[in-house]
């Protein structure tokens, strides 16, 4: 697994336990026609459910301890993710950088 933590990521972990989960979940990507799925990063706060953790791998980064899910650990080790903070209307949250761009064509119009 090829990943790094921000300073400003770090920081804002710490204040709240300096643990997160990555994982890789499908999303849905709304079209003009027809719904899609797309695979994108998702990143919390603290460990996950402990019927969960069976598919966790706890290793530390950059002095914080994640919990990488399995579709993270196999994702592509020549790809860097790097977990960092963004800031939106309603404040700070975590993200995780790095995978490619799923596509937004729903294949049904030109519109896309």
């Amino acid at each position: 697994m090829n990943m790094t933590v921000t300073e400003r990521a770090q920081e804002y972990i710490a204040q709240e336990g300096n643990v997160i989960s990555v994982r890789i979940a499908k999303r849905l990507i709304p079209g003009c026609t027809a719904t899609k799925t797309a695979d994108l990063p998702a990143i919390q706060l603290g460990k996950p459910e402990d019927y969960e953790q069976a598919d966790y791998e706890a290793v530390t980064i950059d002095g914080v301890k994640v919990y990488a899910h399995s579709s993270i650990i196999n994702y592509n080790g020549q790809v860097p993710l790097r977990v960092d903070i963004e800031t939106t209307l309603f404040g700070k949250q975590l993200a995780v950088y790095g995978m490619p761009i799923p596509t937004q064509s729903c294949g049904d119009c030109s519109l896309c």
